[in-house]
């Protein structure tokens, strides 16, 4: 059986960094797949995970929670047929309520081919004195359905904030399995060995039951031959994504794009970009821009979200100002 893991967590928490990192602990006579899940169009961190060598099957643009699981039973599928990987991780959107995801897990057409494991969310601890984040349905359940509960970007926090998350642990009902207290997603393998409580419950099971329903898996978007850029948007659960695709052709000037990102305020940055310094992965939560040199990808991809909707056109035009050739 596949032994199945799901990694949840809010927008911009380090999910993908985390994956990289358990990943990179996998013994050597198993095969790992990821499944990988964006409220954007483009698939960023599915293309993050790719350059890094990873077997991804990616379900963009949209909330596997949200979609009557069709799109993520197909992609399920898929993967388990084309790979057929001793361990599954499954990465959700940040936007993502796990409890259909995990109800598909357990239900009757699962049940002789995947084992699922120990449920992992990361959370920013400075989240947990924020009223936006506190109060939000899907953060919470994302918390509360969790077998093990993760601090990542602890290196950001305060004594407060390691306070209130340790009172978070001794509150919760049942128990977590396990927690860590971590920077930069340094996940312990060890942690996906952590129980499994048949006893969570969300606490807001009906929380994106508005969002819209896809009837099939869309596929992850490529350029067409001859096309060196594509605009794709999308907008859904009070959130808005503006992101391209641009063709290996271009190359982009490291720090025009770092100026031009810096001076942005949006909720989310990410990309991965061939500049003139090298492929970079990009990454900006809260206003912190940070990169990582790593593989040449297929096509450079960048996508932005708000909030509030962004101003496509005047975007499209400082990102091409930045393009060297």
């Amino acid at each position: 059986m596949i032994r199945t893991h799901l990694i949840t967590g809010f927008l911009g928490v380090g999910k993908t960094t985390a994956i990289l990192h358990l990943l990179s602990q996998k013994p050597a006579h198993e095969k790992w797949a990821v499944l990988v899940n964006e409220f954007g169009e483009v698939g960023v961190d599915g293309a993050i995970l790719a350059s890094q060598g990873a077997v991804v099957k990616e379900v963009p643009g949209g909330c596997l929670c949200c979609v009557a699981g069709l799109p993520f039973q197909i992609g399920l599928n898929m993967l388990i047929a084309r790979e057929k990987p001793d361990v599954l991780l499954i990465e959700p959107t940040g936007l993502g309520h796990p409890r259909n995801i995990l109800e598909t897990l357990h239900n009757e057409h699962y049940r002789d081919i995947l084992h699922t494991g120990a449920s992992i969310c990361l959370l920013d601890p400075r989240q947990l004195s924020n009223p936006r984040y506190r109060e939000h349905e899907v953060f919470r359940d994302q918390i509360e359905l969790a077998d093990v509960l993760v601090a990542n970007k602890t290196d950001l926090a305060s004594a407060a904030d390691k306070a209130a998350f340790e009172t978070l642990l001794a509150e919760a009902d049942p128990a977590k399995s396990a927690s860590a207290w971590v920077t930069q997603g340094q996940l312990d393998i060890s942690l996906l060995s952590a129980a499994v409580s048949a006893g969570r419950q969300a606490q807001h099971p009906h929380a994106h039951d508005h969002h819209h329903r896809r009837e099939g898996l869309q596929p992850q978007p490529a350029l067409a031959e001859g096309e060196d850029l594509r605009l794709l948007e999308n907008h859904g659960q009070g959130f808005y994504s503006v992101g391209w695709l641009l063709t290996p052709a271009w190359t982009f000037s490291a720090a025009r794009l770092r100026d031009w990102l810096n001076g942005l305020e949006l909720e989310r940055i990410k990309g991965i970009v061939i500049t003139d310094e090298g492929p970079l992965v990009l990454n900006m939560r809260d206003g912190v821009l940070s990169e990582m040199p790593t593989r040449r990808p297929d096509e450079s991809r960048l996508e932005f979200l708000n909030q509030l909707p962004m101003p496509t056109e005047t975007l499209q035009k400082a990102l091409l100002f930045c393009r060297l050739s």
